[in-house]
């Protein structure tokens, strides 16, 4: 497929899909990434194999130098994933570390699409990146804000959280998982974790979501519900 047509990644993300779709139990596609997962390493060899099989039979090449085959972690869509786990990139992170207070309308918008893409490491995220995403309120789309005490704070907590390589773990489905819901004012939010063989408690995924202005006149009850 030619470079430049303007619906060439989706033609080609919808044909990898395809390409790959009953193996879905083992391989993850993004495009030209296709991510392997098994459970052993013999199992992980006949995977790497069915999946080249299925690639070289629909006529396509894949480029050697590119591939990493058997690795006990990866890095992949911006996350370091392998063993039963996975964390931010240290190149993502890096890029956190040097990001300054910002001070205009920009500046927020790419912080808040850097620390939103990593929303599932942080608990209550909605309500931490509230102060940011008011600051953007208004017509102008440019401009500097005001930056209130509550805008700093936001800031830091989501910069040194991010920067403090938090790890979520995949679940196991033979083990009992932890569900927990909460709802306050202005934001729902859900914290999925696991106890271990050791008696740890291992977090899946945090997620969270900001009331609409109407959803912030239910009751209590009605919020609880709405978790």
């Amino acid at each position: 497929m030619p470079f430049g047509l303007k619906n060439a990644p989706y033609e080609f993300r919808k044909m990898i899909s395809q390409l790959l779709d009953e193996f879905e139990g083992f391989s993850v596609p993004h495009l030209d990434d296709i991510a392997i997962f098994s459970n052993s390493f013999p199992e992980h060899l006949r995977h790497i194999s069915t999946i080249l099989r299925r690639i070289h039979n629909a006529g396509l090449i894949i480029k050697l130098s590119k591939c990493k085959f058997v690795r006990s972690e990866l890095k992949y869509l911006g996350h370091v994933v392998g063993q039963g786990r996975r964390k931010p990139t240290e190149l993502k992170v890096e890029a956190i570390q040097k990001f300054y207070r910002p001070s205009i309308k920009t500046e927020i918008r790419a912080f808040l699409e850097r620390a939103g893409y990593y929303s599932r490491y942080i608990p209550m995220f909605s309500t931490l990146a509230a102060p940011l995403k008011d600051a953007l309120k208004g017509n102008a789309k440019k401009g500097t804000v005001a930056r209130k005490e509550d805008f700093k704070k936001a800031f830091v907590f989501l910069k040194n959280t991010l920067t403090s390589f938090p790890v979520l773990y995949a679940p196991n489905y033979n083990r009992q998982l932890v569900l927990q819901t909460d709802s306050s004012d202005y934001e729902m939010r859900d914290i999925l974790s696991q106890i271990n063989k050791d008696g740890n408690e291992l977090l899946i995924v945090y997620l969270s979501k900001k009331f609409s202005e109407v959803e912030q006149k239910y009751s209590v009850s009605d919020k609880e519900c709405a978790v």
